[in-house]
């Protein structure tokens, strides 16, 4: 009787004499190991000498899957018409943007709102477009090596590279100074708009944009090189954030993203542009929370509340530096405040103050179109007018003190912090 090896299924012959008619094993030709694609069957010959035990059967072999590349490229074409499909959808929100900004009744915080709520929407109708591409026929390429290996060379690059452009820039201007659309977006502090900024710049902007111009785009043009696949993703990554003035800029900083995606995958571009981003939002937000600027004009100082920062001078109309000593400060949501102290040889009266105004060209500045009114501050008595100039409101304080007279012109922008803040900034000025 004759056994089996169940691994090979190799015959070994029993102990005793062997028959003339059957080649031994050491006669027998060599057997390649059968694949494992095909189940085993013993020759005829075999089979007819050494049949198998009652009731065997070779075990079942498990269907092997069909070799999958790891990375695959979307078609070219399509993915070059996403791209433009994409920068299209962006360029139509902008547009809309534009016509809202037309709108003289719109205040700017309503404005910011509305801006807020369509690059979100950007985002959101290109995501989409892009997850329709992500099919199992293109998979992603998320990762070459170890996954964490390559999040930390993104991190480690992306905001090396920001905190070094941000300390360049911060030097040049004198104080802190990260990019002011991000300031802009969460210049109200509160919680919603501190969300909302970082939700498109360290959110939306890595996961949308590296998807589409590097792991679409990029990819399915490798087949031109990967010079040209990077920079040719870099272009459309330049384009599609629409600002002519910085295209150089956005090119260079998409080149580098491509650079580190042929290197590490989406994981490492992703990563560095959150790095890129992450930096100047946290920059920004020290901005919006720390302490304002200190506000001294000629004798008239007090503490501007967070959120506001001093204008530059470059920023003011000629008119009013020839005017006197001026400071110019930025508020939250595109509020403005502007100080003036002019040289005065008496204390007006609120008469004269009113007269001023009238031979001033203030004619929309006058009783049953503005609220003019009297203050009582700790600086000294003083006179206010509110109006609302092409829908947004505008506060003028004028506060006579002998030998000179100040005047605080706020523009409110819409924003409800820039109105409780200048109350605050009445309180707080003091006249040395």
């Amino acid at each position: 009787m004759s056994t089996w090896c169940g691994q090979c299924y190799a015959v070994f012959a029993a102990p005793g004499p062997v028959s003339a008619s059957v080649p031994t094993q050491a006669a027998a030709p060599a057997m390649a190991v059968p694949a494992a694609s095909a189940p085993f069957t013993p020759a005829p010959w075999v089979q007819a000498t050494n049949p198998p035990p009652p009731g065997w059967a070779p075990p079942p072999v498990a269907a092997q899957p069909a070799a999958v590349s790891p990375v695959s490229a979307p078609l070219p074409h399509r993915a070059v018409v996403l791209t433009v499909v994409a920068i299209a959808v962006g360029a139509l929100a902008m547009g809309v943007s534009y016509l809202l900004g037309q709108d003289q009744s719109l205040a700017p915080a309503t404005y910011l709102r509305y801006a807020i709520v369509l690059t979100l929407a950007v985002y959101g109708v290109v995501g989409i477009m892009v997850v329709t591409q992500i099919t199992p026929s293109v998979r992603l390429r998320w990762s070459d090596g170890q996954p964490a290996l390559g999040i930390a060379i993104g991190l480690l690059v992306g905001g090396g590279l920001s905190l070094v452009l941000l300390l360049l820039v911060s030097a040049a201007t004198g104080h802190l100074d990260p990019d002011p659309r991000i300031v802009l977006l969460m210049s109200e502090g509160d919680v919603p708009h501190v969300v909302a900024a970082i939700l498109i710049s360290c959110i939306a902007a890595p996961l949308v944009e590296e998807v589409l111009f590097r792991g679409l785009l990029l990819e399915s043009q490798r087949f031109r090189g990967t010079a040209a696949a990077i920079w040719l993703s870099a272009a459309g990554f330049a384009v599609w954030h629409l600002n002519p003035a910085a295209l150089r800029y956005y090119a260079l900083l998409g080149a580098l993203l491509g650079w580190l995606y042929t290197r590490r995958g989406l994981a490492c571009s992703m990563a560095a542009h959150l790095g890129f981003n992450g930096v100047l939002t946290v920059a920004a937000l020290s901005v919006v929370l720390s302490p304002g600027a200190a506000l001294n004009v000629d004798g008239l100082s007090a503490h501007l509340p967070s959120g506001w920062r001093a204008a530059s001078p470059s920023d003011l109309p000629e008119s009013l530096t020839t005017a006197g000593s001026v400071a110019a400060f930025h508020g939250p949501s595109g509020a403005a405040l502007v100080v003036v102290a002019v040289a005065s040889p008496s204390t007006p009266t609120v008469d004269d103050i009113y007269d001023r105004l009238s031979s001033s060209g203030f004619t929309n500045l006058i009783p049953g179109h503005s609220d003019l009114h009297e203050l009582r501050l700790p600086a000294g008595p003083a006179v206010e007018v509110v109006d609302r100039i092409q829908g947004d409101q505008v506060t003028i304080v004028f506060l006579p003190h002998e030998g000179r007279s100040y005047e605080l012109v706020m523009r409110g922008a819409g924003s409800l912090k820039a109105r409780t803040d200048f109350a605050r900034i009445l309180r707080d000025l003091r006249v040395s």
